[in-house]
């Protein structure tokens, strides 16, 4: 068995990357976390492709980049190593894929964009909303598609984009009352469908898994993060921390501890 190590899980949108950048002070903690043996893991309702484009965006705003050990995608669904390969995934089924896209139309009064990912790709159903064309959306960042072709192609997860939160949270009940096999969480602007079951928390159990596989011990989590989505890993975190500003229920469930940055709980952590 190797030394125990510790491991920071972080969210990404609203936690570590504002307005598609990275702040400097946050990447360079990043970097003296890892520096001083630690473990990083990007926990993220991202896809494996989204997660490289935060990598990329964190490169371009701050030259140092986005370095990780694991990365927790597709709200918990699949779990990459730093090399990029696909540890651990699992996927709606074609039908789950269809029956939500088509109930998403009767349940939901409120206009919402429906998208898909794979783990290649990331495919635009259907956007009344407008987010995959908005001119602060990087052009190759959906594909658009039918769903006659989209639902066979190993969907890890829907992201569902629902700007107005009581809309979300009727949809997430929704959907989750009239499809069979799924689970929907909510994030800041977005729903995510995946199998039942999935989110980020058992995302960390399985990277645990995996980690304990290989011989390599975990002595402390610590995860943070900013959103609903967030909750299901902050219960598996020895120290969960909120960022300032979160729903109440959020940092409620953080224990109340919040931090205004990334660096800033990373400082906290290495004290």
């Amino acid at each position: 068995m190797l030394a125990a190590m510790r491991l920071l899980a972080t969210d990404l949108d609203g936690t570590l990357v504002f307005h598609h950048a990275v702040g400097q002070a946050d990447a360079e903690a990043l970097v003296r976390w890892r520096e001083a043996g630690n473990l990083l893991v990007l926990a993220t309702g991202r896809s494996v492709q989204l997660v490289q484009h935060a990598v990329e965006v964190a490169r371009a705003s701050t030259s140092i980049g986005l370095d990780f050990d694991y990365a927790v995608c597709a709200t918990g669904t699949t779990v990459i190593d730093a090399a990029g390969r696909v540890r651990r995934t699992r996927m709606l089924e074609a039908d789950q894929v269809r029956e939500v896209t088509r109930a998403v139309g009767i349940v939901s009064d409120a206009p919402v964009s429906v998208f898909a990912s794979t783990l290649e790709r990331d495919y635009v159903l259907d956007d009344p909303i407008g987010l995959s064309t908005d001119q602060r959306t990087p052009a190759d960042r959906f594909t658009a598609a039918p769903l006659s072709r989209v639902a066979a192609l190993g969907v890890t997860s829907m992201p569902l984009h629902v700007p107005d939160p009581r809309a979300a949270e009727a949809l997430a009940r929704a959907l989750e009352e009239t499809v069979d096999g799924i689970s929907c969480t909510r994030s800041t602007g977005f729903v995510d469908v995946t199998a039942a079951g999935e989110s980020k928390g058992t995302g960390l159990e399985r990277l645990a898994e995996l980690l304990a596989s290989q011989g390599q011990g975990v002595s402390e989590v610590a995860a943070v993060g900013d959103s609903w989505n967030d909750i299901s890993m902050f219960t598996h975190a020895d120290t969960p921390c909120a960022i300032a500003g979160a729903p109440a229920d959020v940092v409620a469930a953080a224990g109340g501890r919040t931090a205004p940055s990334v660096a800033a709980f990373i400082d906290a952590l290495m004290a």
